[in-house]
């Protein structure tokens, strides 16, 4: 009887190890916040700042998001960041952006952003980034048709 408790009771530590190990490998350090700061290109700041070799002329501008104290978050390249990256032709813009953030990479993940006050978010009826989830949330934001009588 002593052995069955013992080689039970040996068996549920072995599980609980496995599953607290389980929980904390699938974590990988990914957090939902939001970070405030300049949609800038990266590569284009490290020019003006170290006279670094950048091409952007060449291989086009890679924009990422400058913070206040100078540090940089990246985003990861996805449906949801495409168009935060290639830029819009809008450097120096103040930008909210949210999503998973992992420390180790810098990198976030976008699930949303807004700029001028406009919110950009994912649209399951478009299949992309747009500003249709804002407009229905919010109907006082939808366009209407102007015609003349």
């Amino acid at each position: 009887m002593r052995r069955i408790i013992t080689t039970a009771t040996v068996f549920l530590v072995i599980l609980a190890i496995a599953a607290f190990a389980g929980d904390k490998s699938s974590d990988s350090g990914k957090k939902l916040r939001t970070y405030k700061g300049t949609w800038t290109c990266l590569a284009c700041d490290l020019k003006k700042l170290n006279d670094d070799n950048a091409q952007c002329e060449v291989f086009g501008h890679k924009h990422a998001l400058r913070l206040a104290d100078g540090k940089y978050v990246n985003f990861l390249e996805n449906d949801h960041s495409v168009e935060l990256i290639k830029g819009g032709g809008r450097h120096q813009t103040q930008i909210e952006v949210t999503g998973y953030f992992d420390s180790n990479s810098r990198t976030l993940d976008v699930v949303k952003y807004e700029i001028d006050g406009m919110v950009t978010e994912w649209c399951p009826e478009h299949s992309r980034m747009d500003l249709c989830m804002e407009t229905k949330k919010d109907p006082k934001t939808t366009v209407t048709e102007k015609t003349d009588n």
